[in-house]
């Protein structure tokens, strides 16, 4: 007799389940074993390297901030140090991406006045390079970003307060709330400050505790300066002693609120000054103010900068600190993530406090809506100007580390000044954009002795927007960005000069390659700038087809004829035209930095990178070389070198107390430059993440020894 068919259903759905669940268990078999690893804990990631500092250290102040604002504290929570920081180590900044300031141009120079014609295969060019003129020095300086203040602790009796009062110090940086908790004594009595930014707005929030609040003991100040002064080039002082050339307004104040209007020859931004709790708003000369909360022994004290006179109310303290909370609660939680926990290799936990204060200090550094100077808002160099040769190395860390938007919040920045990059290019007799090499807001070249004639800035947008495209490869983006493809290849196509003579592309002279020491007018075809060249055009005829367009054909015709690097002795040299025994290690940027290219043939370049490594080892991979030697030897295969490298220790590859890198040429005015942090969290993401021809392992650029046992989640492979 024949089952019911309903029985008959149930057994055939039991036999198909069984089924799914037999391929299921085969094919979770066939998978490697990390697809199923835990989840990272994020949290307890981030929290074991929590900073704690128990003494006065000038070399690591802490910094909260957003990107595009940044304050920065000593121990007491505030910039009540600020001399004493400045000569020993770190200075104490309060600095933003949006307010620039030029002093006047009194005698209306010309960039043309710190220019000179160079000889260009014949033509002659104007090249901006009188660095040392009259006008080179103040287009040199000008624009420049704005200090926007100190606020600080001072004493009762309006004095500063000095290193020998503060005892008893126990301040801790809570990365995942963005908050700095400071604890110690002012001559015996306890203070308790918590300080905090807000994630989108260039404000900064205090929370105060002590005694010596309510006797008038301690008293909050803000003071102004002018401007910098700039015959110190890096980390110039402020200058406070020409109260006359700037103004300092009350606009507006309540019981509770104060708003500030500052005027700086043109230049005006508003400063709005809030608090919770019992004080007077005092002013105490043109341009200092003291806040005097006797009578209170706790103060919450808001500051907020910003471009335009503000709409009050702003935010109290707690609204920064849950603003601040829960922004960077967002960060840690999204995007890629190493966790290093499980290894059993020594080096390991230092590796990871590397990367996690490199997290925390790029995200307040770099991530703003202009691209970053290298030593970011923590303090000026260079003029607070944007060095754009080393670009790449400041943000394609982000695209990475799961982070794109991060990377185009800068970006952006390339096309609002897309018409002056080609204004600039066709001035000089070339198509297409030219992108200046170290430039403020305005996107104007800045003369110098090698400004004009470096070269591997402009290959920088064309592979950034490849990144951008690889994490949302749709016609938005390649509308957004094709304008900085096209005419950055077709500088890169009218620069690449065609000689007749070997039949050949070639570049230069006059170039200076990237270790800058070169003679100009004598240098040509440098090795990783030809590859460069190469993958820049190639991309550019990527993006052409994707867009339905045909492929330019002298752009084809320079692939194909382009200079290859030289090989002499069965290595690359770093430039054509250096004489033998030369040295250098730029070369080797032209694959690791840059992907496997038909320029390059990967044999030679692992003779040429094991003979650098053996030469010198570990001295020559300092600063930004972390990057460039790491990510080499990752994509060679020569992973235990990549990890020697990353983890190294000589002075320049230092990471203090804080995570800053003191730079090895200046140690004490470039204490905190952060190219050395970008570059080295581009290279773990490459040893973590990969790379497209990878061997498909997780974490393939580390050894697979048993000793790097390396969780890896959310990161994005590199071409």
């Amino acid at each position: 007799m024949r089952k019911p068919k309903s029985t008959e259903n149930k057994r055939n759905m039991k036999y198909c389940l069984n089924k799914v669940w037999q391929v299921c268990a085969v094919a979770c078999l066939l998978l490697p074993a990390e697809t199923f690893a835990q989840a990272i804990d994020r949290f307890a990631l981030v929290n074991r390297h929590n900073v704690v500092l128990n003494e006065v250290d000038p070399l690591s102040p802490f910094t909260v901030g957003n990107g595009d604002f940044a304050y920065t504290a000593d121990v007491t929570g505030m910039q009540s140090l600020g001399d004493y920081y400045y000569k020993n180590g770190i200075s104490l900044e309060t600095l933003s991406t949006w307010v620039w300031h030029s002093f006047p141009n009194t005698k209306n120079l010309t960039l043309a006045q710190a220019s000179k014609p160079i000889n260009f295969h014949g033509r002659q060019i104007l090249y901006a390079s009188e660095e040392k003129s009259e006008a080179g020095e103040y287009f040199r300086q000008n624009p420049h970003p704005v200090p926007l203040g100190q606020i600080s602790f001072i004493r009762g009796d309006g004095k500063s307060l000095e290193v020998s009062d503060i005892s008893h110090i126990n301040q801790k940086l809570d990365m995942w709330k963005g908050l700095i908790a400071s604890n110690y004594e002012i001559n015996g009595t306890p203070v308790s400050v918590e300080t905090v930014s807000h994630p989108d707005q260039s404000t900064v929030a205090f929370k105060i505790k002590s005694a010596l609040l309510k006797s008038g003991g301690l008293k909050s100040a803000f003071r102004f300066p002018y401007s910098y002064d700039f015959s110190v080039k890096n980390k110039p002082p402020f200058v406070w002693n020409k109260p006359e050339l700037h103004q300092t307004t009350v606009l507006s104040q309540t019981a509770n609120n104060v708003v500030l209007k500052r005027s700086i020859q043109g230049t005006v931004y508003y400063v709005t000054i809030h608090w919770v709790g019992k004080a007077k708003f005092i002013p105490d000369g043109p341009h200092r103010f003291i806040l005097d909360a006797s009578g209170s022994d706790s103060l919450q004290l808001t500051c907020a900068f910003s471009k335009t006179a503000p709409k009050l109310p702003i935010p109290i303290f707690t609204a920064v600190k849950a603003a601040s909370v829960a922004g960077w609660k967002s960060y840690w939680t999204k995007g890629g993530e190493v966790d290093l926990s499980a290894c059993k290799d020594p080096r390991a936990p230092e590796l990871e406090r590397r990367i996690i204060l490199s997290q925390y200090l790029l995200k307040i550094n770099y991530a703003g809506s202009f691209p970053p100077q290298e030593t970011g808002l923590t303090h000026i160099s260079w003029y607070g100007k944007h060095n754009s040769e080393v670009y790449w190395w400041h943000v394609a860390q982000f695209y990475i580390w799961g982070r794109t938007d991060l990377l185009e919040k800068s970006f952006a920045w390339y096309n609002k000044i897309l018409p002056t990059a080609m204004a600039q290019a066709k001035s000089e007799g070339f198509e297409g954009a030219r992108w200046p090499k170290m430039s403020g807001i305005d996107g104007r070249p800045s003369p110098g002795s090698i400004n004009p004639f470096i070269i591997w800035n402009q290959c920088n947008p064309i592979y950034l927007a490849e990144l951008i495209y690889r994490t949302h490869p749709n016609a938005a983006t390649l509308k957004k960005y094709s304008g900085i493809v096209f005419e950055s290849a077709k500088f890169m196509a009218s620069y690449a000069f065609f000689d007749t003579k070997t039949n050949r592309y070639i570049l230069g002279p006059p170039i200076k390659s990237v270790n800058e020491s070169q003679v100009a007018n004598d240098t040509q075809n440098p090795t990783f700038e030809l590859t460069q060249w190469y993958y820049g055009l190639k991309v550019a005829q990527d993006w052409r087809q994707r867009m339905g367009m045909p492929r330019n054909p002298k752009w084809d015709d320079i692939l194909k004829k382009l200079a290859r690097p030289t090989v002499r002795n069965g290595k690359y040299v770093q430039i054509e035209t250096d004489g033998p025994g030369s040295g250098g290690s730029d070369m080797i940027m032209a694959l690791g930095y840059l992907p496997k290219t038909e320029m390059i043939n990967r044999d030679t370049m692992a003779t040429t990178f094991n003979s650098i490594y053996g030469n010198g080892s570990l001295r020559g991979f300092i600063s930004w070389s972390l990057g460039k030697g790491a990510m080499t030897a990752a994509r060679l295969g020569e992973a235990d070198r990549a990890v020697n490298i990353v983890c190294n220790d000589a002075f320049g590859a230092k990471f203090l107390k804080n995570g800053h890198v003191q730079r090895a040429k200046e140690p004490l005015t470039c204490p905190a430059y952060l190219p050395a942090n970008s570059a080295f969290m581009a290279a773990v993401g490459l040893m973590a993440g990969g790379w497209d021809d990878d061997p498909k392992i997780t974490a393939p650029g580390f050894p697979k020894d048993g000793n790097w046992n390396v969780k890896v989640e959310g990161m994005n492979k590199l071409p």
